[in-house]
């Protein structure tokens, strides 16, 4: 079962659903668009709705938390919302008897300033990840030399994983330093050139160096076809963090060394409003300036 077959196969059990629920006709609507979301999220690697886990489901309110999946209008899910699609979610796999798959799921229940906020990875954790897949032996050396040069491309780049799996060979230019890296698709159509330093570059070509299939994509799977965005999240999961949190990490980073937010925001491919976030203080950051108000003569 692949492609539209599986899809269609979901679509079903979501009419199915629907057409049972003694509800309002806006509400029933209402479950079934939440439901129509997940189930697009799900095709991408021919997923069935009958067949979930805790796994897929944490990563899908993930997606939804930290922006990777957009509304129809471009913007960020609010927690109301996510909240209500959990419900639809929830209320979808009990009909299905899938208690599993809705088990110890975390969700943003209200969003504060510092729930907006999201979480940067400290370098010496992204070192420690490095290592640990640099040392794995239960994988093929080239899948080891890809997750390596995904975790740099990312960290480095501040791209979104809909555009790391996007990427292809000839969006790069290797000569000169720094290399550039071509964003060509991308949300909003924000086209954009990255610049990263040659020396940095080290992980990536070395993967690159050392496969030897025709396909045009920059990152493929072990058939080298090319990648899911879900792999690179499940990849990432394994080591508690996410691609955007290594977006927001670099973010960070440029805003500490004295970027203004319009050049980061460029190089990001955002908009200056949502720049803004990364540099809202901590509540270190705020108890440091409020001690060093004792210090001003």
């Amino acid at each position: 079962m692949r492609g539209g077959i599986v899809q269609d196969y979901n679509s079903k059990l979501i009419e199915e659903y629907i057409f049972q629920l003694r509800k309002a006709e806006n509400t029933k609507q209402s479950y079934k668009r939440d439901l129509q979301l997940l189930n697009k999220y799900l095709s991408d690697d021919d997923l069935k709705i009958d067949r979930l886990s805790s796994t897929i489901v944490q990563l899908f309110i993930d997606a939804l938390e930290n922006g990777t999946i957009k509304t129809n209008k471009g913007e960020q899910y609010k927690a109301a919302s996510i909240n209500r699609i959990y419900a639809s979610i929830r209320s979808f796999c009990i009909y299905t008897e899938q208690f599993e798959a809705f088990k110890d799921i975390r969700i943003t229940k209200t969003q504060h300033i510092s729930e907006l906020t999201p979480k940067s990875v400290d370098v010496n954790y992204i070192e420690s990840i490095r290592k640990r897949i640099g040392d794995r032996k239960n994988k093929p050396k080239l899948i080891n030399y890809r997750d390596l040069a995904i975790i740099d491309m990312l960290r480095l780049t501040g791209m979104r994983v809909s555009e790391l799996v996007d990427l292809k060979k000839a969006d790069l230019t290797l000569k000169g330093n720094p290399y550039l890296i071509h964003i060509n698709k991308s949300k909003g159509k924000k086209v954009r050139d990255i610049p990263i330093s040659k020396e940095k570059f080290q992980y990536i070509r070395r993967y690159l160096e050392s496969r030897n299939d025709d396909s045009e994509f920059v990152f493929v799977s072990r058939s080298n076809k090319k990648l899911t965005t879900r792999t690179v999240q499940m990849l990432l999961n394994e080591y508690e963090i996410t691609p955007h949190m290594l977006r927001h990490t670099l973010a960070t980073e440029l805003a500490k060394r004295g970027w203004d937010l319009s050049t980061i925001a460029r190089f990001l491919g955002n908009t200056v409003a949502v720049v803004q976030r990364y540099t809202i203080p901590t509540e270190k950051q705020m108890a440091d300036a409020a001690a060093d108000i004792y210090t001003i003569n």
